[in-house]
């Protein structure tokens, strides 16, 4: 019979080596529970489920991107409004990140203001068109040249384009402030003005501007509209025609003059002012559209039917409403021709015209009948609509 090994050993030997196999076990347990615990830790970190990550989550709001502002740490998420931040992890109300189920890209949206704004760029964004922007970017310029007459005036310029003319009202002041006799900016203010409906206003502005300028022809021509807009048609008068005194070719001065005649119903006067004045801009739909009204007061109506149709053509919604009226209507088919350009050959201003211009507005007075006629400006990069 064999006799086993443990059966020679003391009673202390056994109670010994039963003591070593137990604190083996409570090690390999310890080791097996730190690899167990390292393993999930590790895993975490590759699964992006409990690490914030910076990109924005799915159900919350893009990131706009504000490149040029220093990183600054958020505690709420992020947010769509331009808060010069950059992107920060998205976080709930208790301050931990919440993690993605499919993380959407980041919106990113360039400023549309440079840090840096030079008075070309400015001045080319509103050549452009790009009058909102312009209007931004001047403001930015405005901020770092408070002292330049010129940036606040295109500004203003900017802003009147972009159909802010209460804040054009104040970029004009703000230049005037810095140069009480800049031209431009008295003659574009008493303009919106007028669009404000100020014309009293507007003449104060006209009147510094002249005194300026006496020779000016904008100056001129926009004292010719404040006038007609106080209803004083013999000033109006006499306005438009220093202004074609100066400049005989100023096609809107031909235009408003010929407009404060056919107010006053004087349409074989107005005729050949106007037919200088579509020669000069074809394109223009308004002096095209006052020329038809002339014409067929006048008693040409075929000829004022062509006119309605290269207004309405133009872009003239009173053109196209006055053609139609006209079609329905028999056209003598012996009706005398019309010359316009024998017409516009004739037109001369006279120095002696403005007295009997005025006079003439004297006896008139103003016309109790409507007619669709417009007055207008020019639209020159530095003046007005």
């Amino acid at each position: 019979m064999t006799t086993r090994k443990t059966d020679q050993l003391t009673p202390e030997e056994i109670r010994n080596r039963k003591i070593k196999l137990a604190e083996g076990g409570i090690v390999f347990a310890l080791v097996f529970g730190l690899c167990v615990f390292l393993g999930i830790h590790f895993a975490g970190e590759d699964g992006g489920e409990s690490v914030t990550d910076a990109t924005p989550i799915a159900d919350a709001p893009p990131v706009v991107v504000e490149p040029v502002t220093p990183a600054v740490v958020a505690s709420t998420p992020p947010a769509a409004a331009d808060d010069g931040t950059e992107p920060v992890a998205a976080v709930d109300a208790t301050g931990e990140s919440r993690a993605a189920e499919e993380p959407l890209p980041i919106e990113v949206k360039l400023p549309d203001v440079p840090i840096h704004v030079t008075y070309s760029s400015a001045e080319k964004a509103y050549l452009d068109g790009r009058h909102g922007e312009a209007a931004d970017m001047f403001a930015r310029y405005c901020e770092e040249h408070p002292e330049n007459a010129w940036g606040h005036y295109m500004r203003g310029l900017s802003l009147w384009k972009a159909d802010r003319d209460t804040e054009a009202v104040g970029a004009f002041e703000a230049a005037l402030d810095r140069k009480p006799d800049h031209l431009k900016s008295l003659v574009n203010l008493a303009r919106v003005q007028l669009e404000l409906d100020q014309p009293d206003l507007a003449l104060v502005s006209i009147e510094q501007a002249l005194d300026t300028a006496p020779h000016n022809v904008d100056a001129r021509r926009v004292l010719g509209r404040v006038h007609h807009e106080l209803g004083e048609l013999d000033q109006a008068v006499e306005a438009f025609t220093a202004a074609l005194q100066l400049k005989s070719d100023d096609a809107w001065s031909l235009n408003n003059l010929a407009l404060v005649w056919i107010e006053m119903e004087q349409f074989e006067q107005a005729l050949a002012p106007l037919a200088r004045a579509v020669e000069l801009a074809p394109e223009t739909a308004v002096m095209r559209n006052n020329l038809a009204v002339a014409l067929e007061r006048t008693g040409h109506a075929a000829a004022a039917c062509e006119q309605y149709e290269l207004a309405a053509i133009a872009g003239s919604a009173k053109g196209e409403q006055s053609l139609a009226r006209l079609e329905s209507v028999t056209i003598d088919p012996g009706e005398a021709s019309v010359d316009l350009a024998a017409l516009a050959a004739s037109w001369s201003v006279e120095p002696e015209m403005a007295d009997a211009a005025v006079a003439g507005a004297d006896a008139a007075g103003p016309s109790s009948a409507t007619v669709a006629a417009i007055t207008g400006e020019d639209d020159a990069a530095d003046d007005s609509r």
